[in-house]
């Protein structure tokens, strides 16, 4: 798909998408706790012994994992799960933030030509060049809020567009924070009733919140920028 082709998205696919993924959690979290020794409650208990050490670890991971291309949806909800909804979401941007950053400047200093040459004939990537040239925030809010091409891939190549560093820094950060939010609540939910088989009603209204924060800003992206026809 043309990731400027969103006009035929529907703001609750992408809802969708991220309920299966808590799904899936959610299936994989019960399987470990029910069936493997009590594996959840045993890492949720060895994180708190670590102390701080243990957030910061999780963050260095998160953030050579963007790196490497690893999908970091898994990584935001055990988040949620290991740190609770407001302290994980908190990580887990800190270290996506941080991954996208190395990836950016890797792309701008270290492989650029070689990614130029690599997504040469890539529809999404020589759509991101051209419109970076006249709308760079525009091309770096839609590839986070609407993410077509994974997170860690369009780190590399919003790096070799005309976007600028330190307005990428913050977009990334504060584009990825509805979702981010999102994935940790569930997280945190799945784990509450899992491990100590109770409903968090506070991560039920954070769910609630990040849902429509998300569904709102991917609604006004769609209509101010992709219905203007900003981006052709």
């Amino acid at each position: 798909m043309d990731m400027f082709e969103i006009k035929k998205m529907v703001t609750w696919k992408i809802l969708v998408r991220i309920a299966v993924v808590l799904a899936v959690a959610g299936v994989v979290f019960y399987g470990f706790e029910h069936w493997g020794g009590r594996y959840m409650s045993r890492l949720s208990d060895f994180v708190a012994e670590q102390g701080h050490l243990g957030p910061i670890v999780f963050m260095l991971a998160n953030a050579v994992a963007t790196m490497f291309l690893v999908p970091q949806t898994l990584f935001t909800v055990a988040a949620g799960a290991l740190f609770g909804w407001k302290m994980g979401a908190f990580w887990a941007c800190l270290g996506m933030t941080a991954g996208a950053t190395g990836s950016f400047i890797l792309a701008r200093y270290g492989v650029r030509d070689w990614l130029q040459t690599r997504f040469s004939r890539n529809a999404v990537f020589m759509k991101m060049q051209r419109v970076s040239q006249i709308h760079p925030l525009h091309v770096l809010s839609l590839s986070r809020l609407i993410p077509v091409i994974p997170f860690p891939m369009a780190s590399y190549m919003l790096g070799v567009t005309r976007v600028r560093f330190f307005p990428y820094v913050l977009f990334t950060l504060l584009c990825m924070f509805p979702e981010t939010l999102f994935l940790a609540s569930g997280g945190h939910l799945l784990h509450t009733g899992m491990v100590h088989g109770r409903v968090s009603w506070e991560g039920v209204a954070m769910l609630v919140v990040a849902a429509v924060v998300l569904a709102v800003a991917v609604y006004w992206m769609k209509k101010r920028i992709l219905g203007s026809g900003q981006t052709n």
